[in-house]
């Protein structure tokens, strides 16, 4: 009985999990600007951080250790040269992947979801004139940024709003925008991305594999295999 219940328990914190939202947050006003990673309920701060000068010591002296060892390992190896690819073939690679990146782009933006939008302008010029021309334009400019997020994203809640004060010695902006996704519509757009890219990838190398040998065949005199 107890295994059908952890069976059961597992099942439902991996369901849980597969429903879980990741996300980021971003926003900038005159102070600077700031990122945060969304995992789950919880937020983390990407930027600015907060460096603990003891920790970024230990880090260092780590980095250097490690360095210091793989030049005591490799000192007495001679050092072996590896074949540059071409540009051709990084070309040629692109190119294959290219359906499998433009498919996993489009699952992407419509996964993605919009969950918070603010976006708050005052213009400010010294001259009236052309701060209310500009203020005109800059609202046509916004209101073509909306009609794009909303056509191609999912947008839940929005804030937009556009002053005009002729006080302000320049404009001032304040912009801060939340977007998420489930784990399960990440690992849907993921996973057959990394399958046709390792796919890709071995015929690839198994072309280039074959065009090698059929090189050296030929520089040796011999013909290839069928000819």
């Amino acid at each position: 009985m107890i295994p059908w219940i952890l069976l059961a328990v597992l099942a439902a914190l991996v369901l849980l999990a597969m429903f879980l939202r990741l996300g980021v947050a971003a926003g900038y006003d005159q102070s600077g600007g700031w990122v945060k990673l969304r995992l789950g309920p919880k937020w983390i701060s990407l930027y600015p951080r907060k460096k603990d000068p003891d920790k970024e010591a230990q880090k260092r002296e780590k980095k250097q250790r490690k360095a210091e060892k793989k030049a005591q390992k490799n000192r007495d190896k001679p050092p072996k040269e590896k074949p540059k690819p071409t540009l051709g073939g990084a070309l040629d690679l692109a190119l294959d992947l290219l359906p499998a990146v433009r498919a996993a782009a489009g699952k992407f933006r419509r996964a993605l979801q919009i969950d918070h939008l603010t976006l708050e302008l005052t213009w400010s010029e010294p001259d009236p004139a052309d701060a209310a021309i500009h203020y005109g334009r800059a609202w046509g400019v916004i209101e073509a940024l909306l009609a794009f997020v909303e056509a191609n994203f999912v947008l839940k809640d929005r804030q937009v709003a556009l002053y005009l004060d002729y006080q302000l010695e320049k404009p001032r902006l304040y912009v801060r925008a939340a977007l998420s996704l489930t784990v399960a519509q990440l690992l849907g757009i993921g996973l057959p991305l990394g399958v046709a890219a390792l796919k890709t990838l071995w015929n690839h190398r198994k072309e280039t594999k074959a065009a090698a040998a059929a090189s050296a065949a030929q520089q040796k005199g011999e013909p290839s295999n069928g000819k």
